[in-house]
C-alpha cells in the first residue's frame, strides 16, 4: 500500500515517545513492503531521516506553530499532486488540522493515530487552574476535535488510550483499533559485555542501579520517586538511582535530591544521546516508570526490557497493560512515594521475586516486535478501504 503520514518532529531534534514513534513505525511499515511517506519537521536543520522523510520548513529559520501547521498543509497538497496514497495516517492532530477533508482524494481512508490528548496533557503539566490556561486548554481540544471528526478509523496504542477516545472525544469505538507499541529489538537488546558497559559508565559491579528516562514535567512523577530514595538509601545505602531527561521541573527535581540530602544517591544525567540510552538500559537493575497518569503506552517500559531490565512502574494506563501481562510484582501499589519505597525496598533486599533479565527479554520478543505492529496496522488500513471509504466519524 502507498501510506502518506504526517507526524510532529524529527526524534534526533525533538527527543520523545510520539517521535520516537513515528520514525521506527513508519521504518517499520516501509521494511514491511509499504511505500511509505512521511512528513515532519527539524525546522530545516539537517538529520540523518531517511530518503522517506520529509521535512515541511526546508530553511532553517524560527517559525511559530501556525507557519509549521501550513508548512504541513502546503507540503501535504504537494503530495497529493506527486501521487495519491491508498490510506492518509495522520499522528499528531495541531500538525493534521490544516490538512482538511478536501485536500484528501475520495476514496482514501483517514486513519489517525491516537498517542493521547494533547490538551489534557498540557493541562496536567502545566497544572492549570488559571481562566487563561482553561481557555488554551479548550481551543487545543478543539484542535483535536477538528482533526478527530474527519477521521475514518483510529489506532491506539492501549486500552487506556482507546477509553479516554471513546469517552472523552466522543469518537466511534467500533472505529478505534489497539495495537500495542513496538521497540527497535536490533538496538535496544541485552549487551555483550554488562560488565564492561557498567565499569565504563562508572558503576560498581554490586551496585544496585536504578535508572529512569522521563521527561522532567509533572506528570511523570519524578518528585514522587526522588522522596522513596530517602527509605531505600537508609534500608539499601549503596543503591543509586541515574534519572536521564530534560524538562521544566530540572531545577527544582534538583533541589529536591538536594533538600534531602541524596547527593550521591541521586544523579541527573540531563539529556542522553541515543546510543547512551541504550546502555543506561543494558547496565541498570531496575528501570522506574513512575508516571501518575496519562501514560498511554510508554516507550520507555519495552525499551528497557528489550535490554534485558526490569521495569516496575505505576499502575496506570499503558504501563499496567504492559506489565501485567509479565507480572503484577512489577507494579507499585499505587503513585505515592511510600508505594515506591516499600516496592523497591523489598525487590532490591529480595523480599519480592521479579521475573528474571532473560524472561523481560523473551516477554518483549513474544509481544511488542515492530514486526507484529506493521502486521496489525496493515490489517486496519486494508479494513478501512474496504469499509467506509471517505467517510468521517460523526
Amino acid at each position: 500500500m502507498n501510506i502518506l503520514a504526517t507526524g510532529m518532529g524529527w526524534i534526533e531534534h525533538t527527543p520523545g515517545g510520539l517521535n520516537r514513534y513515528f520514525a521506527d513505525y513508519l521504518k517499520a511499515m516501509s521494511d514491511y513492503g509499504h511505500e511509505v511517506k512521511g512528513l515532519m519537521t527539524a525546522s530545516g536543520e539537517s538529520t540523518t531521516a531517511p530518503g522517506y522523510m520529509e521535512d515541511v520548513i526546508r530553511e532553517q529559520a524560527p517559525v511559530g506553530t501556525l507557519t509549521r501547521s501550513r508548512a504541513f498543509r502546503q507540503a501535504f497538497a504537494a503530495e497529493m499532486r506527486r501521487k495519491r496514497p491508498d490510506v492518509y495516517n495522520p499522528h499528531f492532530a495541531l500538525y493534521a488540522s490544516l490538512i482538511t477533508r478536501n485536500l484528501v482524494p475520495d476514496g482514501v481512508p483517514i486513519v489517525t493515530h491516537f498517542h493521547g490528548p494533547w490538551a489534557q496533557e498540557g493541562m496536567v503539566e502545566d497544572r492549570g487552574q488559571k481562566l487563561a490556561q482553561k481557555i488554551r486548554y479548550q481551543l487545543k481540544k478543539n484542535v483535536e476535535l477538528l482533526s478527530y471528526r474527519r477521521s475514518d478509523h483510529f489506532i491506539v496504542l492501549s486500552r487506556y488510550f482507546r477509553d479516554i477516545l471513546a469517552h472523552d472525544y466522543g469518537m466511534d469505538a467500533r472505529r478505534i483499533h489497539v495495537i500495542p507499541g513496538a521497540v527497535d529489538t536490533g538496538r535496544f537488546k541485552p549487551a555483550a559485555d554488562r560488565r564492561l558497559i557498567r565499569e565504563e559508565l562508572g558503576l560498581r559491579e554490586d551496585q544496585p542501579v536504578l535508572f529512569c528516562a522521563r521527561r522532567l514535567v509533572p506528570r511523570m512523577g519524578i518528585d514522587h520517586l526522588i522522596r522513596a530514595m530517602v527509605r531505600v538509601k537508609r534500608e539499601v545505602p549503596d543503591a543509586v538511582l541515574y534519572i536521564a531527561g530534560s524538562g521544566a521541573m530540572g531545577k527544582q527535581l534538583e533541589q529536591l535530591a538536594s533538600e534531602l540530602q541524596l547527593e550521591g544517591t541521586v544523579h541527573f544525567l540531563g539529556r542522553v544521546s541515543n546510543e547512551d540510552l541504550v546502555r543506561w538500559y543494558q547496565a541498570a537493575d531496575l528501570s522506574i516508570v513512575p508516571t501518575l497518569t496519562l501514560e498511554g503506552f510508554g516507550l520507555v517500559t519495552v525499551e528497557a526490557m528489550a535490554c534485558g531490565t526490569p521495569v516496575i512502574g505505576t499502575p496506570y494506563g499503558g504501563t499496567k497493560e504492559i506489565l501485567d501481562g509479565l507480572s503484577k510484582e512489577l507494579l507499585f501499589a499505587d503513585s505515592t512515594p511510600e508505594a515506591m519505597a516499600e516496592k523497591l525496598c523489598s525487590v532490591l533486599q529480595g523480599r519480592t521475586a521479579i521475573p528474571s533479565r532473560l524472561e523481560c527479554l523473551d516477554y518483549v520478543q513474544r509481544h511488542y516486535t515492530w514486526d507484529r505492529v506493521a502486521s496489525a496496522v496493515t490489517q486496519v488500513f486494508e479494513q478501512a478501504s474496504e469499509l467506509g471509504k471517505g467517510q468521517a466519524i460523526r
